[in-house]
């Protein structure tokens, strides 16, 4: 190989793995919220999804936001 087939080779590379990383990148699906409004009680744990749960049952991993908000005020 000559230094142009490397030069287009080492581009061609650099692309696929930035397309690979776009396609493959995991979206949460949905937002697990914290409440600890109550400082006498443990907090709270809510799974909000944003999908059905039938499409989140068939998968072995997902990936959820972390909210940690108090929606109640402590008195």
């Amino acid at each position: 190989m000559d230094r142009k087939g490397i030069i287009i080779f080492s581009a061609g590379l650099l692309m696929g793995f930035a397309v690979t990383g776009l396609v493959a990148r995991k979206k949460p699906i949905g937002t697990l919220r914290i409440d600890e409004s109550d400082p006498n009680e443990e907090p709270y744990i809510f799974l909000e999804l944003n999908r059905d749960v039938g499409s989140v049952r068939t998968k072995k991993r997902v990936m959820l936001a972390v909210l940690d908000k108090s929606y109640l005020p402590a008195k």
